[in-house]
Formats: C-alpha cells, structure tokens, sequence
C-alpha cells in the first residue's frame, strides 16, 4: 500500500510501504494492520520483545481493539508467544534482511505534541503529501505523539522510544528544547520542523517568521498605520519569538509596536486586546501569528460594532485553508502544503545518505496573499 490513509471509527493508521504494492487498494483495518505487523516482524524491528498495546497503537494509528484482534491472530499464525499478565510478548519469528542504503525501506519517525485530529489543517495536509512522497519510495511515517514530549525531563523515556523504534531519521515538530538537546548530543539524524532553540545547531526547515513579520510591519505601514499590536501567544515558541523580532527590527520613525501577549484562550485573547485598544496610542492594525486569534478577534470586532477592516485592519501570519470562508478575506502568507513537503522529503533523504552538509537548514518566504481585512487608518 502506497500511503494510504485507512479509517475506522477514530483509527487511522500509518502503512509502511512494499516495493510490490505501490498503488492503492482496499482493505479491512485490521488485515492492513497485520500485514504491516508481519512485515515489521520479518525485518526485526522490536528485538526480541513486542512493545506494549497502548505503544503499539500509538505506533500504527488505531485503536487498542484493532491491536488485540491483531496480536491475537499472530500469535495464531507462531509470529508471538502468547498472552502473559505483566510481561511483553516474546518474538517468535525474526527475519531481519540486509538493508541497502539507496533501495531501503525508509522508516521515518515523527514526534509531535499534536495527534493528526489536533494539527492545524495545513499542517495535515503536510504531513499526508510527506507520506505519500515517502511511500513512493518505498518508505513510511510513523507518527508518535508521547504524553511526556513536552515535559521537563523526558530524555530516559525518549531513549527507550527510540530504543523501541528504530527509524532512518525522526522528524521533530514543535519540539522543546530538552528534546532538541538530546537528538543533538546523541546525534541521532533528525530533521526540526520549525525553529531550532537557542544553542542547538540541527538542521530544520521552517517559514521565515522573521522576514514574514517585518513584511507585514511594512504592508501596515503603507496604509498608514502607526500603532500596530502584534498578537503573541505565551508558549514562547521559537518561530514565535522570531516573528517578534522581525516585527521589532521595523524601526521606522513613528512606528509604535505593541507587544499584546495572550494565554491561548479565546477569553484571554480578547481581554489582551480590549486592555490594548484602551489605551492612549491604541493600535489602528493587528498582525496575528495564529489562524485562530483571525477568527476570535474578527468576529468579537464586528459583535463590537468595530469591524476589520473599516476601524481595524489585520494580517494573519499563518494560513489555514477555512480562511477562504471568511469575509472580508484575511491577508495572509502561503506556500503550497504538497511543495513545503517535498523539501522535508529531500531533507529527509539527505539526511538517510549521511549528506546533510551545509544545505541543512532553509527558512522559506511565502507569498504575501493580500485580502480585504488591510484598510487605511480610519480617520
């Protein structure tokens, strides 16, 4: 199966790829899961012992039932031993073949905070062209999304993980810096997508939030505008802080930036903004760095009777594909989902033959999309 995104229920599943099936076709959930299970088991890819259900069904993308009926039937056919209360089961059958460099199998892991329900639509429709291009390959995209990814001190589980789940490369989205840290002093081969933390020196792929800004800064400018707010949300994320830098690099004689932080709530969005537009030197334009603070604030501005962009304009930094629904249309930035995949899989591929080198690392520019929500400054 050639990247092929299978449903049932809440379950979506992962499929590694064969060299002889490069199309798709359908089939049951659970047979694509034991055939993707035999298949893991003949090149040994657990060692000696299975991983638990709840890691196995985080692996795959299906629910825990789906991995019962799967284990069940495996250990029918002699793959694993049985069922024993407190102890993993034990690999029967290990096949594991010779990998050639150039023809292998990719196996590429992904570690986000986000499951595929949770991710923006944008970055979905990412990850799906990533694993299509990977299938083409002959490869696949294991998504892992672990509780403890954003804690404090998550180096001892994140080695048994990879201990557990030995990939050609790992993809790391949203990644803090305890995480970037150890992929960087294990060198294991990664790839960041997003901002690499301060001191960390791995290659990554991201927007140039940066430039972004400071040309956002410059379409309000030109509208007249003088007091603009730059939404901020707290969780301090690297292509965050550097959309704020770029905002603040905007020194133009009369320019006044104001820096409006917010909790990631709808509620604490909007006290932030109406605490900002009563003061003296209220901003007259806004620049958001997330899709969801364009919808929070147009609408609370219009229930206000203050709408965008007769009393306040605004540019959204990041886009989302709902945006097309909104009126007036939201000025944005955008770059094609299918070709910001296709860098990730060059990356990836550099990366898997060990040539990375000094073409690592790429901050992209998207086209500026102008729309209906940028006025001239009301007067």
């Amino acid at each position: 199966m050639d990247g092929l995104d299978l449903r049932s229920g809440s379950d979506r599943m992962v499929v590694v790829s064969e060299h002889i099936a490069l199309l798709p076709f359908r089939r049951s959930l659970l047979q694509e899961c034991l055939r993707v299970m035999r298949l893991r088991l003949q090149q040994g890819e657990w060692g000696a012992f299975l991983p638990g259900e709840r890691i196995l069904a985080e692996q795959l993308q299906v629910g825990r039932d789906t991995i019962r009926l799967t284990l069940a039937e495996l250990t029918t056919e002699g793959w694993i031993s049985a069922a024993v209360s407190g102890k993993r089961r034990q690999i029967l059958v290990r096949k594991q073949a010779p990998r050639k460099k150039k023809s292998a199998l990719w196996r590429i892991g992904m570690l986000s905070p986000f499951h595929l329900e949770k991710m923006s639509q944008t970055m979905l429709s990412e990850v799906d062209h990533v694993r299509g291009l990977l299938a083409q390959r002959g490869g696949s995209l294991d998504l892992h999304v672990p509780a403890w990814y954003e804690s404090a001190n998550p180096q001892r589980r994140l080695q048994l993980l990879l201990d557990e789940n030995p990939c050609d490369a790992w993809i790391l989205h949203r990644s803090s810096v305890q995480v970037q840290q150890y992929f960087q002093k294990t060198r294991t081969p990664c790839l960041l997508r997003g901002h690499p933390h301060a001191g960390i020196d791995l290659p990554h792929l991201d927007y140039d939030w940066k430039a972004i800004a400071r040309h956002a800064m410059g379409e309000l400018w030109r509208k007249g505008h003088r007091q603009i707010g730059i939404l901020l949300p707290e969780d301090r994320l690297r292509g965050n802080l550097a959309a704020l830098e770029g905002a603040r690099s905007f020194e133009v004689e009369g320019v006044r930036l104001t820096e409006i932080w917010e909790n990631d709530t709808t509620d604490g969005l909007l006290r932030a903004v109406e605490q900002a537009v009563a003061k003296s030197h209220a901003p007259t334009a806004f620049i958001a760095l997330r899709p969801r603070q364009v919808l929070s604030l147009m609408s609370w501005l219009g229930a206000c009777g203050r709408p965008v962009p007769k009393d306040f304009s605004l540019i959204s930094l990041a886009e989302e594909p709902f945006f097309e629904f909104i009126v007036p249309k939201v000025s944005t930035y955008h770059i094609e989902p299918s070709s910001f995949a296709r860098k990730v899989v060059r990356h990836l591929e550099w990366l898997v033959d060990g040539q990375i080198g000094d073409h690592g690392s790429l901050l992209l520019m998207p086209d500026f999309q102008a729309g209906g929500s940028v006025g001239k400054i009301p007067s």
